[in-house]
């Protein structure tokens, strides 16, 4: 890790926010971040005499830990980091991403069975976790795939990259489509041993990484063809504002159309929100509404958000 390096400088932010912000000892902010005491020692003096640590700490990366409170103590949410919103949706992503990439790694213990989604974010979250992040493994798919995606943010690319920083990992892909075009092919589908294994692993998941998707005529899942312009219209009348794995619900976190929804293959909505460690990661301040709707619904146990977000959900609910 070289002085004045990026790598340096995130290393020398979040030493800052563990020990002034969260209380922990200098032996345990070295655990977290796998660094000697003597490093952490030196990325606490060197982050005091910059001045990046004065009252609070002063920086991009810095958490808005005024709002992780809040939204904790509204909602039915155990964990919530929220990065500031940047000028830019791509500055915003890269912080978030680092952020939920920073958690993972400082779960303890390791999780043995970790279920992910696919798409941009998902995958800009697997690019940011370093070398060696999980022992022995088990990374498995939540939710079916979809055609059509670039190599780097389909489920596959982001299990085999997420398997590679990992030592002696093991994989379960769901070879399957996100929605299909009939119930049959569904129930046939479900009742196929590989897919009813990788769903029956996924449940057992200790940690479950995802996305919250917004219903629009340019999501990924209607980019792909997963579903059609006119479901998408259908959808909107009846109410839903968002997916979450392809199950698409209303305002209050309810699934609105049940005909797709049985066409939807992935771990049901239920069995998500049961994983200890549900993960639901949001950028992009049109998925304000999605957002409440997930921490309504108790569908995740950690919110991982920008501070756009996290401020439209607050004033939602006082109002």
């Amino acid at each position: 890790m070289k002085s004045g390096s990026t790598e340096h400088e995130h290393a020398m932010v979040r030493a800052a926010e563990l020990y002034y912000n969260d209380g922990l000892l200098q032996s345990e902010v070295a655990d977290k971040l796998r660094l000697s005491r003597w490093k952490v020692g030196r990325l606490l003096e060197e982050a005091r005499s910059s001045g990046l640590v004065e009252i609070k700490i002063h920086h991009p990366q810095s958490r808005r830990r005024d709002l992780e409170r809040k939204l904790m103590e509204r909602f039915d949410c155990g964990e919530a980091v929220v990065v500031e919103s940047q000028p830019t949706n791509a500055g915003t992503m890269a912080l978030a991403a680092q952020a939920a990439a920073d958690y993972l790694v400082e779960l303890r213990p390791q999780p043995g069975i970790v279920g992910v989604s696919w798409g941009h974010t998902v995958a800009a979250i697997a690019e940011r976790l370093p070398e060696g992040i999980l022992r022995e493994p088990t990374i498995v798919q939540l939710n079916g795939g979809a055609n059509s995606l670039t190599d780097t943010v389909d489920a596959g690319s982001i299990i085999r990259m997420i398997a590679s920083k990992s030592r002696d990992p093991r994989t379960a892909l769901l070879p399957a489509s996100a929605i299909v075009q009939d119930r049959e092919l569904a129930r046939r589908l479900m009742a196929d041993p590989q897919v009813g294994k990788t769903l029956e692993l996924a449940a057992r998941a200790e940690v479950g990484l995802f996305s919250i998707g917004v219903l629009s005529p340019h999501s990924v899942l209607r980019k792909t063809n997963c579903i059609t312009a006119d479901e998408v219209v259908g959808l909107q009348e009846a109410g839903a504002i968002g997916d979450i794995l392809g199950h698409y619900i209303d305002r209050f976190g309810r699934v609105v159309d049940f005909e797709l929804d049985q066409r939807t293959i992935g771990l049901d909505i239920d069995s998500l929100a049961k994983i200890p460690k549900s993960i639901a990661v949001a950028v992009g301040e049109e998925k304000s509404g999605i957002t409440r709707a997930v921490l309504y619904a108790g569908i995740c146990s950690v919110l991982v958000t920008e501070s756009k977000i996290a401020e439209n959900v607050l004033g939602v609910e006082d109002r």
